[in-house]
């Protein structure tokens, strides 16, 4: 364990009883997910400790009603970006910030976890007012974040896993990486209800589909034509297909279903709960590297992952069966500039089917997923 005060050396002999712990993961999804079981970990062995969360406004609800977060504190990083566009706006900025700042620090963390790794966090660690912030040192952090930190783990390799990465973290505390529990994310009964509705008409097994990616990512959306074949697949299989999408993605659902032909459904638009509440029901979920890609992993759902420009195992699936599809002679650097100039070239049907075929026979002698109808 890393040299603490013996105030906190006492609070971690003594369950946390009295002690405010941090985590700086402010974003996107997928992010988050994979810093949830490491933190479920580390709340394993501080059951008495009161457990904050930073993120960006607008992902609070990954974390409501969790039962290892005590309190979320959004960030609103677009009314920031907003008041900084313009000299005029600066004013309100300073108010926002100020604002912002007075929560952290009231929230008094003897204990931060810096997952983040940029400037931002860094600031926001200071303002905590933590003795102890814990962060990386290497490539894993950036933006000069190592300054703010006051005890630092190496980044190791540059293609370690994502979620062994942020397990880094929590084994410099002492705390075991084995067994690594679930995303235990709670869901609204309301995502639920809908969900039945919604699956009312299909077969207790079938399989979902989310074809989109954010504007931000659109080099990691996946030709339809390879969806497709393995949306064929798995109709060859049993397994209808339902197609699910959010704001701004129907296009891209529509491209999928139509593409899939007769073996794909379009669901109606869903929101976050929904989707969980989904997959939560389904036999496998397929998408590309995406934030419901992770979410179908902290719901333990099996899943059928398609990677081009973004690295199979920096980015890889964790905490459910999986399979991932990318192109086999891709080297792989784990250096998101170079790895991202390739799309999909080389991919093939084959490929997809091959992974469809090898993920349900690895799956379909596991217990029954999602609740009975």
């Amino acid at each position: 364990m890393i040299d603490v005060s013996p105030k906190l050396r006492r609070a971690f002999e003594h369950g946390g009883a009295g002690m405010k712990v941090l985590v700086l993961r402010l974003g996107a999804m997928g992010d988050i997910l994979r810093t949830v079981p490491p933190v479920r970990l580390l709340r394993r062995r501080l059951p008495e400790a009161t457990f904050g969360w930073v993120l960006d406004a607008g992902w609070e609800i990954l974390l409501r009603d969790h039962p290892d977060i005590d309190i979320t504190i959004p960030l609103p990083r677009k009314e920031w970006d907003a008041a900084a566009a313009s000299p005029l706006g600066w004013p309100s900025l300073l108010g926002h910030v100020l604002r912002f700042r007075e929560r952290v620090a009231r929230f008094a963390a003897d204990l931060t976890l810096d997952f983040h790794g940029n400037l931002r966090s860094g600031w926001i660690g200071r303002w905590s007012g933590a003795k102890v912030r814990l962060g990386y040192s290497g490539h894993q952090q950036k933006e000069g974040n190592h300054w703010f930190t006051t005890h630092r783990v190496p980044s190791g390799d540059r293609r370690t896993p994502r979620v062994e990465r942020n397990l880094d973290l929590v084994e410099t505390l002492g705390i075991a990486r084995e067994p690594l529990p679930d995303g235990g994310l709670a869901l609204p009964v309301s995502g639920r209800e809908e969900a039945a509705r919604i699956v009312r008409e299909l077969p207790q097994r079938f399989a979902l589909l989310s074809p989109s990616v954010s504007a931000k990512q659109a080099g990691k959306k996946p030709p339809a034509d390879l969806l497709a074949a393995a949306v064929a697949r798995l109709h060859e299989h049993g397994l209808p297909t339902l197609v699910v999408w959010g704001p701004g993605e129907e296009d891209h659902a529509r491209e999928a279903v139509a593409a899939a032909e007769s073996a794909a459904i379009l669901a109606p638009p869903t929101s976050l709960p929904v989707l969980a509440a989904l997959i939560e029901r389904a036999t496998l979920f397929v998408s590309g590297d995406t934030g419901p890609m992770h979410l179908a992993c902290a719901l333990s759902c099996p899943v059928l992952a398609f990677y081009g420009p973004t690295d199979p195992v920096v980015n890889q699936p964790w905490g459910a069966p999986f399979r991932t599809v990318y192109p086999p002679q891709r080297l792989y650097t784990g250096i998101k500039k170079l790895d991202r100039r390739c799309g999909f070239d080389g991919l093939t049907a084959d490929l997809a089917r091959r992974a469809v075929d090898e993920l349900l026979a690895e799956s379909q002698d596991g217990p029954h997923r999602g609740p009975s109808r």
